[in-house]
């Protein structure tokens, strides 16, 4: 079981060699840019030399990561993600995705996936997300059961233990009870406005990660 930083450093690996290849594989003082940036990462860390280092030391122990040598004076590492997972190249697309911003719907992984270079609709990213429910002998994901208001079911990745919900999210949740003297429903009308915001929140999200992507490729690296 991969712990937090371990998860976002293997996630990092992935992304970057994806959308920085001409940087891949990284030095750990990438990496650790990577890893810190702003955009594309839920939740937002502040890892060290000390935490990549303990978390490569891991990784490579596991055979998630591999060390590169040669080719200039600073070591760089790569991922064996791909060979140690047994997994396709779309499906380690999603499980990037989850690895670096946590639980999601298909249809907030079809943009942020799209940058990896895997271009799908929400039903192709739902085939992915059970083929990686039903991985012998180990499933990689799975279905989370829906919070009040959801319409879609998010999937998380079974690599490791997920970071706890985010209090705002349990404030919004709490807020849709019905107050004294508020029908039923005026509670749905307002639950349905909070899913829309929500959903427009996301969506705003994924376009500014988009245009941070766009307008810094390397992310620092």
């Amino acid at each position: 079981m991969l712990n937090e930083i371990q998860q976002r450093v293997l996630g990092v690996l992935i992304e970057k060699e994806r959308t920085v290849p001409d940087s891949y594989p990284l030095t750990e003082s990438a990496l650790i840019q990577g890893c810190n940036q702003k955009s594309n990462r839920d939740p937002e860390m502040a890892v060290d030399q000390t935490d990549t280092g303990e978390a490569l030391t891991q990784l490579r122990e596991t055979s998630f990561v591999s060390r590169v040598e040669g080719g200039g004076r600073a070591t760089k590492f790569k991922h064996r993600a791909e060979e140690r997972l047994n997994v396709s190249r779309d499906e380690l697309s999603v499980l990037c995705e989850l690895l670096v911003r946590g639980p999601q719907a298909p249809g907030a992984l079809k943009p942020r996936i799209a940058r990896l270079g895997t271009a799908k609709t929400p039903d192709q990213i739902l085939d992915l997300l059970e083929g990686l429910a039903r991985k012998a002998p180990t499933p990689l994901v799975e279905r989370l059961a829906k919070r009040p208001r959801e319409r879609d079911h998010r999937f998380g990745h079974l690599l490791g233990p997920r970071p706890a919900e985010h209090e705002g999210e349990a404030d919004e949740v709490e807020s849709t009870s019905p107050r004294p003297g508020q029908s039923a429903a005026a509670t749905d009308d307002v639950g349905s406005l909070r899913d829309e915001v929500r959903t427009l929140r996301e969506e705003v999200r994924s376009l500014r990660s988009l245009i941070d992507e766009i307008r810094n490729p390397g992310g620092g690296s």
